[in-house]
């Protein structure tokens, strides 16, 4: 058997990728590599080589990995950057791994795209991130199963910030509320040392609107991050979902405020504590501390989905 996995970590400028293809590597392609006579790494993000795209017609399998991929329109409008013509290469091989809805869409997946995603399609269950995204497939006649972000896979409990004496804070460029995310702002700064981590090329300039001058700032890079979050008294309060799976990866106290449906989602696949950021009354009251939760993976799934690679 010969695999292409296709890697969101590769090649891409936001450091949330790179946390997700950690767990990639650590919880498939590592084990996957023990059973298969051939795995090929390829990034997502950017333009295909001549040489993955030949990869990609050679092999058994196709595994795309942990992204906001799917759409009730993806026939004809999808956010994977690849052309229509290198996607089909893929086609009667491709599994979905960790992957989910790009956002909340009214209605189902249309007929066509459907048609297309079963064409597409090897056979075997595409493995979603969330519940919300394995409803939607099953109702358009697609196997799907639940098994959560791989992120989360060695993730028992989750611990809110309380008595920590520094914050590691994050924001996003991408979906921002100046109003809320001051008032955040002003929350964090009056209770805790507070560093802040641009996990995206465009989230240094949006915290620099809205922190005090003089803010203190965190390298961008995975590294730095891991390395600040490890100190003694450290907690994570921000909007960005990976960078604060990453607290939790470490054991260390987070809270992951919710801005669109993946934090949401996933709060309710598997009970991870989400609030919007809107919420404030929230937010401070988790701020005030709480016993450890526990996160509820979908375990039977995970190992069953899982398994199925290990046979052929």
């Amino acid at each position: 058997m010969s695999v292409v996995v296709v890697d969101p970590g590769m090649t891409s400028t936001n450091l949330g990728d790179q946390i997700i293809s950690d767990a990639v590597h650590r919880e498939f392609v590592t084990p996957l590599a023990k059973v298969a006579d051939k795995v090929t790494v390829i990034p997502m993000h950017g333009p295909l080589t001549e040489e993955s795209r030949q990869a990609i017609r050679d092999a058994d399998e196709v595994v795309v990995s942990g992204t906001n991929l799917l759409s009730n329109h993806m026939r004809f409008r999808t956010s994977w950057e690849w052309p229509r013509s290198d996607i089909e290469l893929a086609k009667g091989k491709l599994t979905v791994f960790g992957a989910g809805w790009w956002q909340y869409q009214v209605g189902a997946i249309d007929l066509v795209t459907a048609r297309w995603m079963k064409a597409m399609s090897d056979g075997r269950t595409w493995g979603v991130r969330d519940k919300y995204s394995a409803s939607r497939l099953k109702a358009a006649g697609l196997n799907a199963e639940h098994i959560s972000c791989p992120t989360l896979w060695r993730v028992t409990s989750q611990t809110l910030p309380s008595s920590e004496t520094r914050v590691i804070a994050t924001f996003t460029d991408y979906n921002q509320d100046p109003l809320a995310d001051r008032r955040l702002v002003e929350l964090l700064e009056s209770r805790y040392e507070v560093l802040y981590w641009p996990q995206g090329p465009g989230d240094r300039k949006y915290i620099e609107s809205i922190a005090p001058e003089g803010a203190q700032f965190i390298e961008p890079s995975l590294a730095a991050f891991d390395s600040e979050l490890q100190k003694p008294g450290s907690a994570y309060v921000g909007l960005r979902l990976h960078g604060g799976i990453r607290a939790l990866q470490y054991g260390v106290p987070s809270l992951i405020l919710s801005i669109d449906n993946r934090a949401r989602e996933i709060s309710r696949s598997v009970g991870l504590f989400s609030p919007s950021r809107h919420s404030f009354r929230d937010i401070e009251m988790a701020l005030e501390g709480h016993e450890s939760m526990p996160i509820q993976l979908p375990s039977k799934a995970i190992d069953e989905w899982s398994g199925h690679w290990k046979t052929k």
